[in-house]
């Protein structure tokens, strides 16, 4: 009997164990997509409304794919190591475009008319 219950302890624990992931580490250089992944998932980001001059937001991005701003959550898909993609609900979309350093990024909003700058913050 306690062999059974063991057994089906093991079993029941399996998927649990199973989805566990280790954090992301930063990429010492970024020469793929999933070297970017991992580099936008390991640091915090700031979103500039430079139209409207409000303050810097801090942003990130998460394991499950999403992009997290204080005032809206969206899809991210990485297009290639300079361009990420944002999608919200309802088809809008906007696209990041990384400097050649990483540090910084440029956006034309969802809206398609203010202007979006954003930097990596330190550790």
């Amino acid at each position: 009997m306690k062999y059974l219950f063991l057994v089906l302890w093991a079993f029941c624990a399996l998927p649990i164990v199973a989805k566990a992931q280790l954090p992301p580490k930063e990429p010492s250089r970024i020469s793929t997509t999933a070297n970017l992944r991992d580099f936008l998932l390991t640091n915090k980001w700031t979103w500039r409304n430079v139209s409207a001059g409000v303050p810097d937001r801090e942003c990130v991005f998460m394991p499950d794919g999403t992009f997290r701003h204080p005032h809206f959550t969206a899809k991210f898909v990485i297009k290639d190591i300079k361009t990420v993609e944002l999608n919200r609900k309802g088809g809008e979309q906007a696209v990041m475009t990384f400097s050649d350093d990483y540090s910084t990024f440029e956006v034309l909003d969802f809206d398609k008319a203010r202007r979006i700058t954003g930097k990596r913050l330190p550790k």
